[in-house]
Parts: structure tokens; C-alpha cells; sequence
């Protein structure tokens, strides 16, 4: 991966260049952080298990891990959700609610703090069921048939 950052950036330089993968991938792999312009992560609490009453702080304290990683690079949060339906993983519990204030927490929190956030996702994907079990298609605002969930 390395070297492919490294050839684009050649090819490119005056575009800033990442990669994006979950958060704690650049924290184990240093090497890949310092050959990127920019630190794309995702971030999912909820797929740590956490529950939706400590997802905010464990979404900043995933962030906090990435920015420390980064040594001053910019790192924006490229996807960051909670599902609307599905099961439970350990302590976390998809619903609409907790999908709903999931988003309101997160994206205060991005606005205050100033840092670019983007969530996922917009609509359901269905096909996900799945690859990411049966919470996979329900992380979007509005379902399958562009209907808004909330």
C-alpha cells in the first residue's frame, strides 16, 4: 500500500493524499500514516461493542487515538454511524433512537470541535445483510426506498 501512496503522490503532488481504513489501523501502522497528507479513519463505536450512552466519548477518544497517531496531520472522520436495526454487539443495541441519537451527538460534537466529519450513511444498503450481519443494511437516515427514517 506504501508504495502505491508513494507512486500516486509522485504522479500528483499537489493533491494531499490518504488512505482510509479504521481508526486504530494507523495507530498499529505507523508507516502507513507517515506516507499519507491526510488521516482518513472510520469510526464506530458500535462496533466495539459500546453502548450508545458512552458512544460520543468513545468516538472522541477514537479520534483523540488517530490525531495522536497523525503527528499533526489532518485526520477527518470519514464514516462514523449507528444502525437503525438489527442485533446487539455486546453492549451496543441498534434502534432508531440510539441511531438518531447517535447522529445529534455526533455531529455537535464535529461542529464544535471543527473537525470534518462525515456519517454514514445516507441510505440503507440492503445487500449488506450479508457481510455485516443483520445490522449491515440499516445504518442509513432514510431506508432502502429513500423514505426518511426519522
Amino acid at each position: 500500500m506504501i508504495a502505491y501512496i508513494n507512486r500516486i503522490k509522485r504522479a500528483l503532488p499537489e493533491i494531499p493524499l490518504g488512505y482510509v481504513d479504521a481508526y486504530y489501523q494507523f495507530i498499529e501502522r505507523p508507516k502507513l500514516i507517515e506516507a499519507c497528507d491526510i488521516s482518513p479513519v472510520n469510526c464506530y463505536p458500535y462496533w466495539e461493542g459500546c453502548s450508545i450512552e458512552d458512544s460520543l466519548y468513545r468516538a472522541q477518544q477514537m479520534f483523540g487515538e488517530a490525531t495522536d497517531a497523525a503527528k499533526g496531520k489532518k485526520v477527518i472522520v470519514t464514516e462514523s454511524g449507528w444502525p437503525s436495526e438489527g442485533g446487539s454487539l455486546k453492549g451496543a443495541f441498534s434502534s432508531k433512537e440510539n441511531a438518531m441519537r447517535y447522529f445529534i451527538n455526533i455531529q455537535k460534537w464535529s461542529e464544535n470541535a471543527a473537525i470534518d466529519l462525515f456519517y454514514f450513511s445516507s441510505f440503507d444498503e440492503s445487500w449488506k445483510v450479508g457481510t455485516e450481519g443483520d445490522v449491515g443494511a440499516y445504518w442509513g437516515l432514510w431506508d432502502k426506498n429513500e423514505k426518511l427514517k426519522f
